[in-house]
């Protein structure tokens, strides 16, 4: 099964979609259960022009899988994006990082890489915001 971020993922619009669907269904029903997704980019990227004006107020937090700094890819399918193309382009609020910071099995090497990718996320963050100002 692809994963996400792997190439040939099955996660589609039609997905997403669904996803979205339910989640406001569980909102109107059931108060605030679903707070996110993981997703690759912003929901309202895979909505049609109704469906985006019908839910405006919709504020998801979107988590994304996916993220490296130093590889593009693995010989898996995996396909990694910078948390630049990550929150600043594709909007995204939180980045999951795993083997870009626990590649290395060492302790040190594991905090120098998480602070890494904790100042590149948080920069990217900081031009989307001055951006939308």
């Amino acid at each position: 099964m692809a994963e996400m971020s792997s190439k040939g993922t099955l996660a589609k619009a039609e997905y997403t979609q669904e996803a979205l669907r339910m989640a406001r269904a569980s909102r109107k029903s059931e108060g605030d259960f679903v707070v996110g997704f993981i997703a690759m980019g912003r929901i309202e990227e895979v909505l049609t022009g109704a469906q985006e004006q019908e839910d405006a107020d919709d504020d998801f937090l979107v988590l994304t899988p996916g993220v490296g700094l130093d590889a593009k890819g693995d010989g898996l399918g995996q396909q990694y994006r910078t948390p630049h193309q990550v929150v600043f382009e594709s909007g995204c609020d939180v980045i999951i990082v795993g083997r870009g910071i626990y590649a290395s099995g060492d302790v040190t090497e594991m905090q120098r890489q998480a602070e890494r990718y904790r100042k590149a996320g948080w920069d990217a963050y900081l031009e989307r915001v001055s951006r939308s100002q």
